[in-house]
């Protein structure tokens, strides 16, 4: 009986034991499910704490933790750091375990081990003789797919031996997946902070590039500016240069226009070299493919030299071989622009010996063939140190060849931007002393005539079509250039040259007559050179006919403005200052079907009578022409009145662009007529109503009338004994309130 009592109550006991071991395991496995079903979104408001806080709830729903803490490593994994321990004031009893298993490598091998080590405590080992059992801590690395990111350390609150299997493997399968949202984390964070960074830098370049396009657009201001102000007073210096050539003219006066002629030919070539260097920096240096006289071409740089070299002792030749077509396509105005600038240099740089330029062909086939030059010279070569740096921008082959030749040491960079530009290449030999030759190629295609008009086979020194029949219009509102324009448009034979001051008039013109040819100007006072050409193409427009040729003649040379003004609708484009070899051009484009060839200019009479007022340098400017010099000072006497009259009223409406654009026009005029004191004033005026200072402008009004009066005086007073050119009288009384100024005035005209 007592043994089957026994038996029984050990069955008992055994039934109690599984009951547990099941209810535990049912424990485990609910708290295991709810522990897998771990979600956390990776976002601006993720929280590590959060994280590790529910992950040692989990935990703690597995096994019994009387306190625990997660160390993780820095992203580089050179440190750690406690992230998260609980309760808080246990960190010092882990941290004081922590040092010995570092020491010994426990920790090294627990990190790389994805399962758990269950280590006895340092600080509550068992005590021989006493009750007090051993305390055990857990180690278990926190391991993400990309490796370990730190050490969990956990207090054990119950006897190992009681907790099942498979709660440790739930604590792995736990601090696995807050590894994985701790790396989902991370990198998240340096996605972010590349995000910030990126954008950062994104900022940083979209403001370098306001900074840029700023810097740009203030160097074409800056260049606009200045290559219009220098071209507006260049285009009447090399015009009436251009007029006094062809008057009547002893040796000594033939030679000063001659100098006059190179040195303004001179500044004109540095200016379009600075021109076309911008052009290429802003990625506006284009192309054009066309059919040309390519033999006119270079018949005309031969005679373009010819005299030059002649006027240096040296022997010059430029043959082409019979084999090149003469009827091609390409880019006339770059290839001649190519060409001169290698048989400009070779004549500038040798002051004895020959300059000698063949052109022929290379490679060809039935539609295309490549077009190679050779210019030689016996010049002053080029020292071996140079020849690497010959082709960078401003480089010439010795600092002092800028002193001793002048330019600006763009040529060669330009150069050889034209020649990639146009698909060839260029290249040169050369040794110190012994003289250089440059080299280029350059494709082009056969065509079967030329276009009518694009022959380049610009008028020479010797003679110029006579279009008696034909009629042009010259539409400036600048006098000066008005006046140039129609002189050498008169000396090329044109039959009948008329004048509008501004596009208003100019299309009431066109209402009542047609031209052959109409020469614009861009920039006028109300209808500007652009709309009234847009009018004049418009069919429901007075003008009598719409497809007049009309041609821009404008100083803006700007990178793109020549292809802006053709792409508008303008059929040609002249540059000022206004050459006559470009009238020429342009003349032959439009009307050699209808007109005769004679052999020369037309000469103007010079008058002897002697100059009977001081402005010695604008006579002198004008090769003794008295009767044109009178014209010109009549012109800006009726001119600077009307301007003055407009800018006053400028003011008093406080538009600053109409009052700067006045006192712009008036400073040139005042320039070609050597009113000095007016063009300083005018100057002053023009930078203050730039900068929007009107009250500034308003007080320089006054002074301006009085220069005026002063300028008009010396004028009568010189002019008695052969008639007066003077207006009337400019009264402007300028009347300071408030910020501004109120202006009346009173200004007749002339």
């Amino acid at each position: 009986m007592n043994l089957l009592n026994g038996t029984h109550e050990e069955l008992q006991e055994r039934i109690s034991l599984l009951t547990r071991e099941r209810e535990a395991a049912k424990r485990v496995l609910v708290a295991a499910a709810d522990s897998l079903s771990m979600s956390y979104v990776v976002d601006e408001s993720f929280s590590v704490d959060e994280l590790l806080s529910g992950t040692a709830q989990r935990l703690r729903s597995l096994i019994s933790l009387d306190s625990l803490v997660f160390y993780l490593f820095s992203p580089d994994g050179l440190d750690w750091a406690a992230a998260f321990c609980d309760p808080a004031e246990s960190l010092a009893f882990f941290e004081e375990e922590m040092a010995p298993l570092v020491e010994d490598g426990t920790i090294a091998w627990a990190v790389d081990r994805n399962k758990p080590l269950v280590i006895s405590s340092g600080a509550f080992p068992a005590i021989p003789g006493e009750r007090r059992p051993e305390r055990r801590i857990l180690l278990h690395s926190i391991m993400a797919p990309s490796g370990s990111l730190g050490i969990f350390m956990g207090l054990l609150g119950e006897d190992e031996s009681g907790i099942l299997d498979v709660s440790f493997a739930f604590a792995t399968v736990i601090l696995s997946s807050a590894a994985g949202i701790l790396q989902n984390a991370r990198f998240n964070s340096t996605v972010q902070e590349l995000n910030l960074e990126l954008q950062s830098k994104i900022e940083r370049l979209e403001e370098s590039e306001r900074s840029l396009a700023e810097a740009i657009k203030a160097k074409e201001l800056f260049l606009a500016s200045v290559s219009h102000e220098v071209r507006t007073p260049l285009n009447g210096v090399m015009g009436i240069a251009a007029i006094l050539e062809n008057t009547q003219l002893d040796s000594r006066q033939r030679e000063l226009v001659g100098v006059l002629k190179d040195e303004s030919q001179a500044l004109l070539g540095m200016i379009n070299d600075l021109l076309d260097f911008s052009k290429m920096e802003a990625g506006r240096l284009v192309f054009e493919n066309a059919p040309f006289d390519l033999r006119s071409l270079w018949t005309s740089v031969t005679d373009s030299f010819a005299a030059r070299a002649s006027a240096k002792g040296l022997v010059f030749s430029m043959s082409l071989d019979r084999g090149v077509p003469g009827a091609v396509s390409g880019d006339s105005l770059r290839l001649r622009q190519l060409l001169a600038n290698l048989v400009g240099n070779a004549v500038k740089f040798t002051s004895s010996g020959s300059v000698t330029v063949t052109g022929d062909i290379g490679d060809s086939d039935e539609t295309r063939f490549v077009f190679r030059v050779r210019v030689q010279d016996t010049g002053i070569g080029i020292p071996q140190k140079e020849q690497e740096r010959l082709f960078q921008p401003f480089v010439q082959g010795d600092a002092s060849l800028a002193r001793r030749f002048g330019g600006t040491g763009l040529g060669l960079a330009i150069a050889r931007r034209i020649a990639e530009g146009m698909g060839g290449g260029i290249s040169f030999t050369s040794r110190e002393g012994e003289g250089s030759t440059f080299s280029f190629e350059v494709p082009l295609s056969r065509s079967d005539g030329v276009e009518h008009g694009r022959d380049l086979d610009f008028a020479g020194a010797t003679g110029a079509p006579d279009y008696g029949r034909a009629s042009a219009l010259v539409v400036e509102d600048n006098p000066t250039s008005r006046m140039v324009a129609v002189s050498l448009l008169q000396q090329a034979g044109i039959g009948t040259v008329e004048v509008a001051v501004d596009g208003e008039a100019a299309l009431e013109l066109l209402s009542r007559s047609r031209y052959n040819l109409i020469f614009m100007d861009i920039q006028m006072p109300g209808i500007n050179g652009l709309e009234a050409l847009s009018i004049i193409r418009d069919p429901g427009s007075s003008v009598l006919d719409h497809d007049t040729p009309v041609v821009a003649m404008t100083a803006n040379v700007l990178p793109g403005d020549r292809e802006r003004f053709l792409a508008a609708g303008m059929s040609d484009y002249i540059a000022k200052p206004v050459q006559s070899s470009e009238l020429a051009r342009v003349a032959r484009k439009f009307l050699a079907a209808d007109s005769e060839m004679p052999t020369d200019f037309a000469v103007p009479a010079v008058s002897d009578a002697p100059a009977p007022h001081r402005h010695e340098a604008l006579l002198e400017r004008l090769g003794g022409d008295l009767e044109l010099c009178d014209r010109t000072l009549s012109l800006f006497v009726e001119d600077s009145s009307e301007l003055l009259r407009k800018a006053a009223l400028a003011l008093k409406a406080g538009d600053a662009e109409e009052t700067k654009r006045l006192f712009h026009t008036l400073r040139g005029a005042s320039v070609n007529v050597d009113a000095s004191r007016m063009a300083e004033l005018a100057g002053r005026a023009e930078i203050a109503a730039e900068s929007s200072d009107l009250a500034e402008a308003g007080g320089l009004l006054p002074r301006l009338v009085e220069a005026r009066e002063e300028f008009v005086a010396e004028v009568d007073s010189a002019h008695d004994q052969v008639g007066s050119p003077r207006g009337a009288d400019c009264i402007i009384d300028a009347q300071e309130t408030g910020g501004g100024g109120a202006y009346e005035n009173t200004c007749g005209g002339g």
